[in-house]
């Protein structure tokens, strides 16, 4: 007898598990996560505009200064010739 009792209490181990556990999302949790979605693709908008603003200062700055090596080249070159 004792060899049934063990074989039952294995099987009730064996029951408990394979019990999958199951969630439920609140209502509450997916508006929270559309609100943070909503803030996060406010915060990588305004951060691409900054990011653009920025390469375009860069933009302006390198090519008044391509701009004023290729004037004052092409002034020498005149002023040789």
């Amino acid at each position: 007898m004792g060899e049934e009792e063990k074989a039952e209490e294995v099987k009730g181990v064996e029951e408990k598990e394979l019990v999958v556990p199951m969630a439920v999302t609140p209502v509450e949790h997916i508006k929270l996560l559309e609100r943070i979605n909503a803030m996060d693709q406010t915060v990588e908008f305004v951060a691409g505009e900054l990011w653009q603003r920025q390469g375009e200062k860069i933009g302006l700055t390198l090519g008044l200064l391509y701009g004023a090596l290729l004037g004052l080249f092409t002034y020498v070159m005149f002023l040789i010739a």
